[in-house]
């Protein structure tokens, strides 16, 4: 085990010189540059296999303060990923994504709603491990969000299991329409909606629209676990139910001088089951290896951002300066039914991350109210200089780009806000 060790050690030293070299003074030979493709991507993968361990290894200088990391090279991207920069090996890719650290992990290492050992929470536990078939359909639909619905129920410092939510309500499924009316991945009705905040416009419904919906459900959410003292399985119960029957159930049970909990109260048979079923999820969540399902892997880092749009646009232009399937872009934004944002008014649309250089580089300015510009790295940049030149600062870049450190690399993109 010392000598793989000493081995790497060694692997990583001369691929930093060669770097070093071919960033600074010369550029390498085509056998050269063969040679070191292939020890980058065998180093890639015990990266892959061993992150903690070469993060021991490969500290960064601490006289490396704030900012000023210079690049000097191009360092292969699956080695420092970024989400604007993506062209990895395949291969590397795959092994990566099975290694990592993703985005069920996350949630697991952060849900502490107790899961008590109940019948209904046993039998609907069982009945998603029954079908794998459905949990991958779902697990696949919520790719795109699952980060970004995690941002805003954090933000909140709201319990992650809510996260969860849209897996019992819609089946991540942005098109979903209850016969009762409920509609989007949060199944709200129109007044629910029109009550916190959605809008409905010809061509428009705020409860597809994901951003505008999902705000909508959290502060739903806020709102009844503050009427409910703090109780959060009785909020999520009226999430489902409404307010006025979890409130009546808890006075019936106090005239009868029974207990109040979840558990005890008298609710509509879908109510008394939708809280065990959320359970039930977040308990496979937290031991899916026990439990053998497989859940599609899902990168813990953004996958889509928003952009304001305040101008009327059709979401084909969009989607064509986003270079993009039009398709795809309605997916993301299934709000907009009339295919075209609403004209006088800030639209938040969900672009995918990796599109936005191509995005920002084209027509766009001239329909979206924030003009960010795309910055290419050039060997002996640094985000310091890059923050200075732009007049903003390192940590808006950072926060913008998504980056956890100051490291770049000549060739990647990053996003920089106007001067």
């Amino acid at each position: 085990m010392m000598l793989i060790k000493q081995m790497q050690q060694a692997s990583i030293i001369l691929l930093l010189a060669i770097l070093t070299l071919s960033g600074c003074q010369t550029v390498p030979s085509e056998a050269e540059q063969a040679a070191l493709q292939a020890e980058q991507e065998r180093i890639a993968l015990n990266l892959a296999i061993q992150p903690d361990d070469y993060a021991k290894r490969c500290e960064i200088s601490h006289h490396e303060f704030d900012g000023s990391y210079i690049a000097t090279g191009s360092v292969p991207h699956y080695l420092y990923s970024s989400p604007l920069h993506h062209s990895a090996s395949s291969v590397i890719q795959k092994e990566a994504a099975r290694l990592q650290y993703d985005m069920w992990d996350k949630l697991a290492a952060n849900m502490d709603m107790p899961i008590p050992n109940n019948r209904r929470i046993r039998y609907y536990r069982k009945w998603f491990i029954d079908k794998p078939e459905h949990i991958d359909t779902v697990t696949q639909r919520a790719q795109p969000f699952l980060f970004y619905i995690y941002e805003q129920v954090e933000a909140r410092d709201l319990p992650i299991e809510i996260v969860l939510l849209p897996f019992i309500e819609s089946s991540f499924d942005q098109y979903a329409y209850s016969s009762q009316g409920a509609s989007g991945l949060w199944q709200i009705t129109r007044a629910t909606g029109k009550t916190f905040g959605l809008k409905y416009w010809q061509g428009y419904d705020g409860r597809r629209d994901i951003v505008a919906s999902t705000d909508a459900a959290l502060d739903l959410l806020e709102y009844l676990h503050k009427k409910f003292k703090g109780n959060w399985l009785h909020a999520i119960a009226a999430y489902n139910t409404g307010e006025g029957r979890v409130r009546n159930a808890i006075k019936k049970n106090k005239a009868a001088g029974k207990p109040t909990d979840f558990w005890s109260l008298q609710l509509p048979k879908e109510t008394r089951l939708y809280v065990p079923k959320l359970l039930a999820m977040s308990s496979i969540v937290q031991h899916k290896n026990h439990y053998g399902l497989p859940l599609n892997s899902i990168a813990a880092q953004p996958v889509v951002t928003e952009v304001v749009v305040n101008r009327r646009v059709k979401l084909k232009t969009i989607a064509k300066d986003a270079k993009m399937n039009s398709r795809d872009l309605f997916a993301l934004n299934p709000g907009y039914t009339g295919g075209y944002t609403v004209k006088g008014r800030d639209n938040k649309l969900l672009l995918p991350r990796n599109t936005l250089p191509s995005f920002y580089s084209s027509n766009s300015q001239r329909y979206t109210k924030h003009h960010f510009q795309i910055h290419r790295i050039k060997a002996g940049d640094s985000l310091n200089e890059i923050a200075q030149i732009n007049n903003t600062t390192v940590s808006s870049l950072r926060q913008l780009n998504d980056l956890t450190g100051s490291f770049i690399t000549a060739g990647q993109q990053i996003i920089v806000p106007p001067k």
